[in-house]
């Protein structure tokens, strides 16, 4: 494909830019236009319309198309780990996309080539545009040195065998609480899908309206398949910076995947769907993000108790998993293992290698709860 200008001044400038309601940098063509001129209205209903859940393909293969490793600035999971907890899932086709790079990626398909083959690495990468947010991009090519640079305007003219998916786009519009508003500007014809769940954002960002997000997201991509007259397709991932939620949300496809081409294919021709996990599995993912959030604010020394509060968590249990995680640091600290914490403390497995996880992760960032 054709190379991308590299314009350091541009890609500088544009990270101190304000972002529209959409969590859009406004520098972008037509961000922050009125509505008929390029531009999606977006009106929060007065209760969230319920859209159904789509019914898995028969003998679908679920992709997790939103996964970062360390080679993302706000990755813990070295691309080691990602291949491990993939063999251990049994999932052999796994999707690496990292903040503008392959780094990722390309070390975990060469440790797999290394180590028996068993799984597929897809390679994409979420491009920080300055017009359209985040986008995730599979394609042949995409690990090569195309000119991409972090803070440029989204590519029009990727090649036919690419696609493009907007990530997260309600992320910064309305909070923890105000209305899910805002005015987007039309897709470009190199942007052919729209996640509609992302578990970054469900199970950790914003739980507590995980059926507006919904909403919100079903109503967008219906306003841009009318307004744009083409197929936008609702994808569904992760968005995962831990193996605890790896797979949480996913997209199916119903014919093999074995390149990017198969998956970009099957995405723009609106035959992949978006899937997750039952019900419990969520829950259950919640509640350990609900315990990393009170631990990373115990850690960062914030008022955890008033937050706990706030976002209606019980303060006992909040208590609780603060004085659990001080034992499972003393008992990793002193030279234990997981089954050490179980046996001390009687806790779960998973509640175990969650707060071991959490602990090794206090060398890596004082912000365990991203």
């Amino acid at each position: 494909m054709p190379r991308i200008p590299v314009d350091p001044k541009r890609t500088r400038a544009v990270r101190d830019e304000p972002r529209d309601q959409g969590g859009r940098w406004t520098a972008g063509a037509n961000a922050g236009a009125s509505p008929g001129a390029g531009a999606s209205a977006l009106a929060q209903p007065s209760a969230p319309r319920v859209y159904p859940v789509p019914t898995a393909p028969p003998g679908s293969t679920a992709i997790d198309l939103h996964l970062h490793t360390t080679a993302s600035p706000c990755g813990y999971q070295t691309p080691a780990q990602v291949v491990a907890h993939a063999r251990a899932a049994g999932r052999l086709t796994i999707a690496i996309t990292d903040h503008n790079t392959a780094r990722g990626a390309l070390a975990a398909r060469d440790l797999v080539a290394r180590t028996g083959g068993d799984v597929n690495v897809l390679i994409g990468m979420e491009l920080t545009t300055s017009d359209f947010g985040h986008v995730v991009v599979f394609g042949k090519g995409v690990e090569d040195d195309w000119g991409w640079r972090s803070g440029m305007p989204m590519p029009r003219d990727l090649p036919d065998d690419w696609v493009a998916i907007q990530a997260h786009p309600f992320r910064h519009s309305g909070g923890r609480s105000g209305p899910l508003v805002g005015t987007f500007p039309d897709l470009p014809a190199s942007i052919s899908a729209i996640e509609r769940w992302n578990g970054n954002d469900v199970l950790h960002k914003f739980p507590h309206r995980r059926d507006e997000l919904d909403t919100a997201s079903m109503d967008y991509i219906k306003a841009q398949s009318a307004r744009t007259g083409r197929r936008i397709t609702p994808v569904a991932s992760s968005d995962a910076h831990r193996s605890a939620s790896v797979h949480a949300f996913h997209t199916l496809f119903p014919r093999p995947v074995r390149t990017v081409a198969d998956l970009a294919e099957q995405i723009r021709s609106g035959e992949a769907v978006p899937g997750r996990l039952p019900e419990p599995e969520l829950a259950a993912m919640r509640d350990a993000h609900a315990r990393r959030e009170v631990i990373g604010d115990y850690l960062k020394g914030s008022d955890w108790a008033y937050k706990a509060l706030r976002d209606g968590r019980d303060p006992d249990a909040s208590a609780h998993a603060i004085r659990m995680f001080g034992v499972a640091r003393h008992i990793i600290r002193r030279g234990g293992t997981q089954a050490d914490i179980v046996a001390s403390t009687g806790m779960p497995e998973a509640h175990a290698r969650d707060y071991a996880a959490i602990v090794h992760e206090e060398g890596h960032s004082r912000d365990i709860a991203h």
